[in-house]
């Protein structure tokens, strides 16, 4: 089967949304004490779905945070690379890659090529992967329930009656196969729970890389323990506080500016490495041909099974999956590529991914059920009407016509209506009162957090906590792009040395 575009997306961690029925619920462990005086860290080689070249631990934490000594417990995995220089290090740097529903343990796993090697000499490098995600206690639901193809934009009473049933029979399934963990999975409870792990692991001040989604958490995990912090960064941001609609707009907007980005790339790019195959093209005209040959009938996509990726590309498909290529630069000549085979009638190379139908890989699987459950718990989604999503489609269309407004704020305000586990962190400002000035990065044309958001978390966490650091280009989050912006950043993490405010870079 030809490479499909999605798994370029699985490997940046766009997780927009929420496995088999044999799966028994997860059993959760009963506490050997009251709190975690006895509970320590254990320490293993990481399982091949990581890496078995790395160290991995499991940790214990309460299910429910308000009741911290009470008996049901879930287990947290992280994986550990220690650092090389121990008689210089610095201490330990928690990375999040974002999602909601990322997995840190398989990013960390990913990165020893790509981390600036005095980041490895000089920390222990840590990645725990959220209540839920990974190797933690995972949310598991059925596939099948997953797999169900609805319309997000429903236009009709029917559509839009499918579409929350179809809601509600995901969320029940997993409820059934995830048990009390479902109501639990909120960022608030993710921030605790690293809380414990930098206690369990010496209780040394820590430091931190949020990417994206993993903004909110550090961001949140600031507000609540602000005395744990050595160094914070921020890069990709998300602001937990505007409304729905203005969400919508916001990121629409910012997905469609992207686009845009790479329509001029694309026509403009020359031979070699990064060569688009639609070079000196009217690049928008092929994907508006794309979109409305796949909305008036979908298009084949021959090598597809209907197992790891579906066998036709709607217009509503391409909009959401075109978002989550543009995340990488790296991975517009693909995006070229299968715009130039689908318009041709092979939707094959932009076909969207599926969970196992199998069940049989419940860590592969679990960014996709997590985030749809994170996500549920941490965003409004008061949408209760058909009417409502009119209007959503309405504002998507006038404001980003090419993209219509699908975004992943859309896909969670929708598939979140009927979810079974009430909203328990919802959107509200961060109210930072640490010591530790933190280090913010954005970039101008990025499809999944805006600028917006970036300029407004800043103005949350204030001028005087906060520097902004803008990179001006395309692509989602800057840290692991190389450049003036990388340096500044690990010149941050290395020596607490903050760029001059305002600053802006090319690379």
């Amino acid at each position: 089967m030809s490479p499909s575009l999605t798994s370029i997306i699985q490997a940046a961690l766009f997780a927009l949304t929420t496995l088999s029925t044999a799966s028994p619920v997860p059993v959760l462990k009963k506490a050997a004490s009251c709190g975690n005086s006895t509970n320590s860290i254990t320490w293993a080689p990481c399982p091949d779905s990581v890496s078995s070249d790395l160290t991995c631990g499991t940790y214990s934490v309460p299910l429910d945070w308000s009741d911290p000594t009470g008996s049901e417990k879930i287990e947290l995995g992280l994986v550990r690379i220690e650092a090389t220089d121990k008689a210089n290090r610095i201490g330990n740097l928690f990375l999040n890659p974002g999602g909601p529903g990322g997995q840190a343990t398989s990013f960390i796993a990913s990165l020893t090529s790509r981390l600036d090697p005095r980041i490895l000499e000089r920390f222990d490098i840590i990645g725990l992967d959220p209540r839920g995600v990974g190797l933690s206690t995972p949310v598991e639901c059925d596939a099948t329930a997953y797999n169900k193809r609805v319309a997000y934009f429903p236009k009709t009473q029917d559509e839009f009656d499918e579409l929350v049933a179809y809601n509600k029979a995901l969320g029940e399934s997993c409820r059934a196969k995830t048990g009390r963990l479902i109501d639990f999975v909120d960022t608030i409870s993710a921030a605790k729970d690293h809380e414990a792990v930098r206690l369990a692991l010496g209780g040394e001040k820590a430091s931190f890389v949020g990417l994206s989604y993993g903004t909110q958490l550090f961001s949140q995990y600031a507000e609540l323990f602000p005395h744990g912090i050595r160094a914070l960064v921020l890069d990709g941001n998300l602001q937990h506080s505007q409304s729905e609609a203005s969400n919508l707009l916001i990121e629409s907007t910012s997905y469609e500016a992207t686009l845009k980005q790479f329509f001029t790339w694309c026509a403009n790019a020359t031979d070699g490495d990064d060569a688009c195959p639609l070079s000196g093209q009217d690049v928008q005209g092929v994907f508006e041909s794309v979109l409305a040959k796949a909305t008036a009938s979908p298009i084949p996509a021959p090598g597809c099974d209907d197992v790891a990726c579906r066998t036709d590309l709607t217009g509503e498909d391409l909009r959401f999956i075109v978002q989550g290529a543009l995340i990488s630069t790296s991975s517009w000549p693909g995006l070229g590529q299968g715009l130039a085979e689908a318009d041709a009638g092979n939707a094959t190379l932009l076909s969207q991914q599926q969970p196992l139908a199998t069940g049989s890989d419940a860590y592969e699987d679990s960014y996709l059920y997590a985030g749809t459950a994170i996500a549920c718990q941490d965003w409004a989604h008061a949408s209760r009407t058909l009417d409502d999503l009119l209007e959503k489609a309405t504002l998507g269309a006038n404001f980003a016509p090419l993209n219509g407004g699908a975004c992943q704020s859309y896909k969670i305000q929708t598939t979140c209506i009927g979810w079974p586990a009430a909203l328990s962190n919802p959107p509200k400002s961060v109210s930072y009162q640490g010591e530790t000035t933190i280090l913010m990065a954005q970039s101008t044309f990025d499809p999944s957090t805006s600028y917006v958001w970036g300029l407004g978390l800043h103005a949350e966490i204030g001028d005087d906590k906060s520097v902004l650091l803008t990179r001006t280009g395309s692509g989602h989050t800057s840290y692991l792009r190389g450049g003036e912006t990388t340096n500044a950043i690990n010149d941050y993490l290395l020596n607490l040395t903050l760029p001059a405010p305002g600053t802006v870079y090319e690379t």
